[in-house]
């Protein structure tokens, strides 16, 4: 029996484990978290989470929500399959409420600049992620160091698992795939399944 044979059927790489909101975004500051809540109180709730495709934004995002408390968040998420908005995005807000939008440069030039001041007009927050900058506040860049992904792949791996990384330059990986750790972590699934 090799030590292969031990380890858990389950892949430790499968979405369930690695889906935006089941990891908690690693601040590289214990206060990360609380400097961002604090950046978006001086801003009115204005801003933007921006970085590559698969680097972070939305985990980001779903450890932020829940810290939201000062606010009435109004959340949508978009992708490339979903780049429309309802009605609903552009309902009355009353001050003191935020709209939050991941995967803001799915949308339109038009469609943006309308939200813009639509939010502006209610006195509302706009916090947004995207893949480049779209005129709003940053809060924070999410681009993926080599230490980082090792750090978050190495705490994925049960007991016995390292075998995974033999041959694996995880830092040549991550600029072969423009700093996404998503399509890491894909790449990784596929070799824990061979």
């Amino acid at each position: 029996m090799t030590p292969v044979d031990h380890l858990p059927r389950m892949n430790p790489f499968s979405t369930r484990f690695v889906q935006p909101g089941v990891i908690p975004f690693r601040f590289p500051t214990p206060d990360g978290l609380a400097a961002m809540i604090r950046r978006l109180h001086e801003t009115s709730g204005w801003g933007e989470i921006v970085g590559p495709h698969g680097s972070g934004k939305s985990t980001l995002l779903a450890s932020l929500l829940p810290a939201l408390t000062a606010w009435q968040v109004h959340h949508i998420r978009l992708n490339a399959t979903h780049r429309t908005l309802s009605l609903e995005a552009f309902e009355s807000r009353s001050p003191g409420s935020i709209l939050v939008i991941d995967g803001f440069e799915q949308l339109g030039i038009f469609t943006r600049w309308r939200l813009k001041r639509h939010c502006r007009r209610n006195r509302c927050g706009l916090l947004v992620t995207a893949h480049r900058s779209m005129g709003l506040p940053q809060l924070r860049r999410t681009d993926v160091t080599h230490e980082s992904a090792a750090e978050l792949i190495r705490s994925l791996l049960p007991t016995g698992g390292d075998w995974v990384l033999t041959d694996f330059d995880i830092a040549a990986r991550l600029r072969h795939h423009r700093g996404s750790l998503r399509e890491v972590l894909f790449e990784l699934y596929d070799r824990w399944e061979q």
